[in-house]
């Protein structure tokens, strides 16, 4: 009865783990945060340790933990280039998105509340999800508009860039970009500029050819 115990937990754990991984690759390109991917990525280790308590002679085990080091050392070196790509194709993948980055910040409320992480650093890492919530929806939405421009349907690129405005004005983001943003994104909608600025979103590649917006 306890090896029956042992093995149904650890086939739970094996589907968590598998999640967890899902899911700190789809948060690292939603926020392009080493930091966030790496709390993520100890948390999956502090996982795979008590899985191995349970059973200590498991190579499976102990390749994926080495697996997660190894992602987890990658992310140290500086070398390593994280790639930032919030966006989306659907609003399906958009809400998809936005329940990843919530999850990630449960964890990260949960590791604060053991005591792994500062408050401060937690608040600072929250409101980074708040901010990459909010801008997983406004470039999509972006991206869509300009879809639509090139594809000459004005009228539904704007629609699609008025939709990115209100996103941006209805998010519970306090970042201090967000006044930037929601400037810049009135401007496309009231046809003022074709694109967002680079620094707020560097995903240029379906950007009007004659936009040269820095």
């Amino acid at each position: 009865m306890r090896h029956k115990l042992i093995h149904q937990r650890l086939v739970k754990l094996r589907k968590k783990v598998a999640e967890l991984e899902e899911l700190s690759v789809e948060v690292e390109t939603l926020t392009g945060s080493r930091v966030i991917t790496g709390i993520l990525i100890d948390h999956i280790i502090d996982l795979l340790d008590g899985m191995l308590e349970l059973a200590p002679s498991s190579q499976s085990l102990e390749i994926t933990r080495e697996n997660a080091l190894a992602r987890r050392d990658e992310l140290h070196n500086s070398e390593f280039q994280v790639q930032l790509n919030r966006i989306r194709e659907s609003d399906a993948q958009i809400a998809r998105a936005q329940f990843a980055l919530n999850e990630a910040g449960v964890i990260i409320r949960k590791r604060q509340a053991a005591g792994r992480l500062e408050l401060s650093q937690m608040n600072q890492l929250i409101e980074e999800l708040a901010w990459a919530k909010m801008m997983a929806a406004v470039v999509s939405l972006v991206v869509q508009g300009h879809k639509s421009m090139g594809g000459t349907d004005v009228l539904r690129g704007f629609s699609f860039y008025k939709k990115a405005t209100q996103c941006a004005m209805e998010a519970n983001s306090t970042d201090e970009r967000r006044h930037k943003l929601i400037k810049e994104l009135a401007e496309l909608a009231n046809n003022k500029r074709k694109a967002l600025s680079l620094d707020l979103m560097p995903e240029a590649q379906f950007n009007p050819k004659e936009s040269s917006e820095a």
